[in-house]
C-alpha cells in the first residue's frame, strides 16, 4: 500500500483541482436497428490530450512508459481498506516500463482520481491482491532495469449510483524535490450500466456585471462555483458547515497551465461581513492535482463559526496566491 499516495478527496481543501465531466450523447441509430451492439455503441470522444484507459504513454522525457489498464469491477472482501460503505469497487493495473538503458527508481505517479460531470473525488482501497502504489520515494524504493516494467494493482471506488460514469485520472510524478514531472491525464468509465444519465458539465456563467454571485452560479473566467454549503453539526461549540468548490477547466487541449486548483477560501457570515473561518490553501494542501481540459474538479470544504455565532446565510470568497478571483453568497441549506 502506498504510504503517500493517491488524495482522497473529499477532506477539509482548499487545494483544489480540476477533472472529469461526461461526454456527448450517443448518436442516433437508424430505425429498424433495434438496440446497438457492442461494437456499434459510439465511443465516448475525449479532448486533445486526454488518454483512454488501456493506451500507453511515453512521459519523463521518454524514461517512462505508462499503461494504465481499464477498470474491473471486484467484489471486495473483508480485509478491504479506505472502501467507503456502500460504494463500488473496481482495480485497475499500471504497467510502468523503464525505456532507458539504465537502472530507475521506481516512478511515483501521484495519481488524482475524480468520477462524474462534476469531477467529484473518488477513494482509493487496498485489499487481498491489490496492493496499491508502494512508496517510490525511500530509503529503499522499487528499481526497475533496463527495458524491465512494474506492474502495480490499485483499487478505485465510487458511490453506487456512479456505475458508468466517467473517471478522470491525473498524473504528475513526484520526487523528494516535490512534484515536478510530466502532467499526464487518463479516462475510462466506471464498470456497469449507467444508474443515472451521464451528462456533460456546460456551465451557463453569470453575467460578468454580476459582481457577487449567488451559490450555485459560474463565474465566467475562471469558470467556478460555490454550492451546497449546509450544517455538519457541533464541534467544541462552534457550528460545523461544509460546502463545494466546484472548478473547471475550459481549456480545448491540455496545454499549460493546467489549471491547478490550490485555491484558498474565506468565509463571513453577517450582514457586516465578519470573518468565520479561513480555509488556506497552496503548497501542502489537499488535492493539488491538474484539472484536465473540458474537466471539471468538485473538492468538499470545512468551516466553523465562532462560539454562540448563528448565521442563516454566509459569503465565500475565493482567492488564488492571495488574489480574490470570485465571491459567492447564500443561504445555509437545512
Amino acid at each position: 500500500m502506498r504510504k503517500a499516495g493517491w488524495t482522497v478527496l473529499g477532506v477539509a481543501v482548499a487545494g483544489l483541482v480540476t477533472g472529469c465531466a461526461g461526454s456527448p450523447p450517443a448518436q442516433k441509430h437508424p430505425a429498424g436497428d433495434g438496440k446497438p451492439k457492442a461494437s456499434q455503441r459510439v465511443k465516448r470522444e475525449l479532448p486533445e490530450g486526454i488518454h483512454r484507459l488501456g493506451q500507453g504513454v511515453t512521459t519523463e522525457e521518454g524514461t517512462w512508459k505508462l499503461t494504465p489498464s481499464a477498470l474491473t469491477e471486484v467484489t471486495p472482501t473483508s480485509r478491504a481498506k479506505g472502501l467507503p460503505r456502500g460504494w463500488r469497487a473496481a482495480k485497475m493495473t499500471w504497467t510502468l516500463t523503464n525505456k532507458t538503458g539504465e537502472i530507475h527508481q521506481l516512478l511515483d505517479l501521484s495519481p488524482t482520481v475524480r468520477y462524474g460531470a462534476m469531477g467529484r473525488p473518488a477513494a482509493e482501497f487496498t485489499d487481498s491482491g491489490i496492493e496499491g502504489i508502494p512508496d517510490a520515494i525511500s530509503d529503499d524504493p522499487p528499481r526497475v532495469k533496463p527495458g524491465g516494467a512494474y506492474t502495480l494493482t490499485v483499487g478505485v471506488a465510487v458511490p453506487a449510483d456512479a456505475a458508468g460514469e466517467p473517471v478522470t485520472i491525473t498524473t504528475r510524478p513526484s520526487t523528494m524535490f516535490g512534484e515536478t514531472g510530466d502532467v499526464d491525464f487518463f479516462e475510462g468509465p466506471f464498470p456497469g450500466a449507467p444508474a443515472r444519465k451521464d451528462a456533460v458539465l456546460h456551465p451557463r456563467p453569470a453575467p460578468e456585471a454580476r459582481k457577487t454571485l449567488a451559490f450555485g452560479q459560474w463565474k465566467a473566467d475562471p469558470q467556478m462555483t460555490v454550492d451546497h454549503v449546509r450544517p455538519e453539526g457541533t464541534d467544541g461549540g462552534r457550528a460545523t458547515f461544509s460546502g463545494e468548490l466546484t472548478v473547471r477547466n475550459a481549456a480545448e487541449v491540455a496545454d499549460l497551465p493546467y489549471t491547478p486548483m490550490k485555491k484558498s477560501l474565506r468565509v463571513y457570515y453577517g450582514d457586516e461581513l465578519k470573518e468565520a473561518d479561513l480555509i488556506p490553501g497552496g503548497a501542502g494542501a489537499a488535492d493539488a492535482g491538474f484539472i484536465a481540459p473540458q474537466r471539471a474538479a468538485t473538492h468538499t470544504f470545512h468551516f466553523s463559526l465562532p462560539k454562540g455565532a448563528k448565521a442563516e446565510s454566509v459569503t465565500v470568497e475565493v482567492t488564488d496566491l492571495g488574489s480574490a478571483e470570485a465571491t459567492f453568497e447564500g443561504k445555509i441549506a437545512d
